[in-house]
């Protein structure tokens, strides 16, 4: 019965994933980067940082997506949340950024979102996480 129930679970989220648009974009290699593209690996406060992803149409038609970052405390708190929205072209790769500058030493959590739009919010790729420190 286990077996059977996790199979139905399975195939549940892989359905939810079809359905919302799951794998028309591929997200990779994220980065914090300066104002020049240079990776910077020890974040202080009051230093602007690129939060910088790349982002991969491996569909073969032309899509519309917003690029969602969430930044969290330690606490809980969202202490920045910021957008970018554009189209991608048939297989086009490109790297957005969103700035942000710390005002505040601590560990952060980073959520980032493709979605095709902020009305919808339907995902086009599953949200990715990543921590950083800031001293």
């Amino acid at each position: 019965m286990k077996f059977l129930l996790s199979i139905f679970f399975a195939l549940t989220i892989i359905g939810i994933s079809s359905a919302y648009g799951y794998q028309e974009v591929s997200t990779s290699d994220f980065r914090i980067v300066n104002s020049l593209g240079e990776d910077i690996k020890s974040p202080v406060v009051d230093q602007q940082l690129s939060l910088q992803t790349s982002l991969k149409n491996i569909t073969d038609k032309n899509i519309n997506w917003a690029y969602i970052i969430q930044v969290i405390n330690s606490d809980g708190a969202i202490v920045d949340l910021n957008y970018f929205t554009g189209s991608l072209n048939a297989n086009q790769t490109l790297s957005p950024a969103l700035s942000w500058t710390p005002d505040t030493r601590g560990n952060y959590k980073i959520e980032i979102f493709v979605w095709d739009n902020l009305r919808d919010i339907n995902p086009l790729a599953p949200m990715s996480t990543h921590t950083i420190t800031v001293t």
